[in-house]
């Protein structure tokens, strides 16, 4: 006969299965989740190896679709109940950085109609890119960066119905060409594509009305840049590509809004055009390690220039010293090193570098590099003054008649010697 301490254990157990069987308060509180939106969901842990989902994920691992998964999920998933419907709708995915390794399925993007944000950043997911299907018309944000998705970007994800915004494909393992049909992208504000494997010109993208961070360093693009832009582009980062050709004075002027542009290690060549001093927004400009030749002056002297960073170390750049720079009242950052400069250090050059404060209406230039070019003559009185940790300066590896080592800006290399050096007209 049982005893009553085993009657009291039986009941406790039962009351226990039947609190583990009953649905949760939020799940009779809140509407379930549609069918369709479930199944996408578990498809994408089913392409998910299990062995990658961590029991510390505070994401997948907590994904058990015994339970409904917008009442009960507590993390990856956002949900809202459309009006005048009966069921959640998935809104947004966004798993955290725990180093799954999967694929993407389909369903994700084919059966998730009211998704406004998908991040899978920085895990192992790999693959191609479900193509045939395009992105749902209300997706927002897209972040797949650093994983290792493969293969060519499907053209076949961008339509023009869509509302993308934000698209970030960093850091994988793309190859091919950009597909055109990112250019139908009118929404589209910021586009990353950084470090994969991308090749070919960059599409027209002058109807791309939203457009203004851009961002296709380490690839392998080529051909010209700046006359696929959109007018309104605020930021252009196109670091170790194969990009080509001359700049065009017009091209400036018709980007006229942009703040940054940065073609470093390129194949860009020709001369600087003196539109890009002049123009009225551009605060960076750092065209470093290409093959440019020259550089024209500023029409206007470079009073009206508002550039912060002038970088154009690395190149062919033969002649004096642009003087223009030094008229830039805004102009702090410096790099010219590693070109094939010739004449005297301009004594508005060494004005600026050896100011520690504002004068006359024009900040002190905060870097100077000048080392591994032809420049001769003598030094400049003002440039005696400056002291160690006031700023960066090198005039190392050039011709001029004397650079004490006692000046921390004349230690590194050696001035050259003279009998390399070209006649010296200051």
């Amino acid at each position: 006969m049982a005893t009553a301490a085993t009657l009291l254990l039986v009941e406790a157990m039962l009351l226990l299965l039947l609190l583990v069987l009953q649905p949760t308060a939020a799940e009779v509180s809140a509407p379930a989740t549609f069918p369709g939106d479930k199944a996408a969901l578990a498809s994408l842990k089913s392409a998910v190896d299990a062995a990658t989902i961590p029991a510390y994920s505070c994401c997948l691992a907590s994904w058990d679709f015994a339970h409904d998964p917008c009442t009960t999920f507590p993390c990856g998933l956002h949900c809202y109940t459309p009006p005048n419907s009966s069921y959640q709708r998935v809104a947004a995915v966004a798993l955290d950085p725990a180093g799954y390794s999967g694929t993407l399925p389909a369903p994700v993007l084919a059966s998730l109609p009211f998704l406004q944000s998908l991040t899978l950043r920085g895990n192992r997911f790999h693959g191609a890119l479900p193509a045939g299907t395009p992105l749902p018309p209300s997706l927002r944000f897209l972040d797949l960066s650093r994983n290792a998705f493969s293969g060519q970007i499907p053209g076949s994800l961008f339509t023009a119905a869509s509302s993308l915004q934000e698209l970030d494909l960093s850091h994988n393992a793309f190859t091919g060409p950009i597909p055109p049909q990112v250019a139908s992208l009118g929404a589209l504000t910021q586009m990353d594509l950084q470090n994969n494997g991308l090749t070919g010109s960059l599409p027209a993208m002058g109807k791309m009305r939203s457009l203004a961070y851009l961002a296709v360093s380490g690839n392998a693009l080529s051909g010209s840049l700046l006359d696929a832009l959109p007018p309104q582009v605020l930021s252009v980062e196109a670091l170790n590509n194969s990009l080509s050709g001359p700049l065009q004075a017009a091209a400036f002027r018709a980007l006229s809004a942009m703040k940054v542009l940065d073609l470093t290690g390129n194949a860009v060549t020709g001369a600087v055009p003196g539109a890009a001093f002049e123009h009225p927004a551009l605060e960076q400009l750092c065209l470093g390690s290409n093959q440019l030749g020259a550089v024209e002056e500023a029409s206007d002297g470079g009073a009206s220039s508002q550039l912060v960073v002038v970088d154009l170390s690395g190149n062919r750049i033969a002649g004096k010293l642009p003087r223009c720079l030094a008229a830039m009242p805004r102009l702090t950052m410096v790099g010219l090193d590693q070109n094939r400069f010739v004449g005297g250090i301009p004594d508005t050059y060494a004005a600026r570098v050896s100011e520690e404060e504002a004068t006359g209406g024009k900040l002190p230039f905060q870097k100077l590099t000048l080392q591994g070019n032809y420049l001769c003559g003598a030094l400049p009185r003002q440039m005696r003054q400056i002291k160690e940790g006031s700023a960066a300066v090198s005039l190392a590896d050039n011709c001029l008649l004397e650079c004490p080592r006692e000046f921390f800006f004349c230690q590194g290399l050696p001035q050259k010697n003279h009998a390399t050096c070209p006649k010296c007209e200051p």
